[in-house]
């Protein structure tokens, strides 16, 4: 069970869970580079990212795809963004803080519809070398800390190793079908339970895109064709907004989807 701490500063809530399990192998090793380091008096560290490779029906629909990067600033007070090409690397400095987001979003070029980000954790996410490679299985987790730390809740006490490892269990094979919403607001007031990560609320739509293969903005959904009449059965499609693309990309369409009814608007 997870139990809140009282705040520490009037300044930023500050969360922790008692837990059985110890930090991560990983987070270790880079807290003893950090020991080791010539660079041990300095705030910030030098972090090298690795993007992830693209799903195949991504890689298929939109092969010259760029990324957003999204990450902590080096002195601590935000965010910052940057641009790069896939399969650049990028090399960021990142305040000396446990348990950073760094968010890597798809950028679509004059599409206001979204892709899920690519994503880690500093130090959770460093190799011996102190790299954070990105992948599309830690991103519900590192936007989870992002909304929180945006909202001023310091997330170095949160046991975010076993945050991230319960998300990843309970999320039946998509992280992004959890109940991100419910996990922040717990988390941030303090009253959260492992009980609280769980599936968001949703159900089956039956559509009308036209012929073709769609899919969805998560990485962990498939593309599924259309039959020839042009009607497309997607099944359990959470309850909120989301982009169904068109393979190839010739038509894309924004989803509001709520318990009896479905908005899709082409865009």
């Amino acid at each position: 069970m997870y139990d809140p701490l009282p705040k520490l500063s009037p300044g930023r809530r500050r969360l922790s869970f008692r837990l059985s399990s110890a930090p991560g192998t990983a987070v270790l090793l880079c807290l003893v580079q950090l020991l080791c380091s010539c660079r041990f008096y300095s705030p910030t560290v030098s972090v090298a990212v690795h993007l992830p490779a693209l799903p195949p029906h991504w890689r298929e629909a939109f092969p010259e795809l760029a990324f957003r990067i999204v990450y902590p600033s080096s002195d601590g007070g935000g965010f910052e963004e940057r641009q790069v090409d896939n399969g650049a690397g990028v090399e960021l400095e990142l305040p000396k803080i446990l348990y950073l987001p760094v968010l890597a979003y798809p950028n679509l070029p004059g599409q206001s519809l979204r892709l899920a980000p690519a994503g880690g954790i500093y130090p959770l996410d460093c190799d011996i070398t102190n790299a954070v490679s990105l992948s599309w299985q830690e991103a519900a987790t590192a936007e989870v800390l992002y909304r929180l730390w945006r909202q001023g809740v310091d997330c170095s006490a949160i046991d975010v190793p076993r945050l991230s490892r319960e998300m990843s269990l309970l999320c039946q094979g998509d992280p992004w079908a959890l109940d991100l919403d419910r996990i922040c607001a717990r988390l941030g007031a303090g009253t959260f339970r492992v009980t609280d990560i769980r599936l968001a609320p949703s159900r089956d739509l039956l559509l009308q895109p036209g012929q073709g293969s769609w899919f969805l903005e998560s990485p962990f959904r498939t593309q599924a064709p259309a039959d020839p009449d042009g009607s497309l059965l997607l099944q359990e499609v959470s309850l909120g907004g989301h982009s169904l693309f068109g393979n190839p990309p010739t038509a894309c369409f924004f989803l509001y989807v709520q318990e009896e009814t479905a908005l899709m608007i082409r865009r």
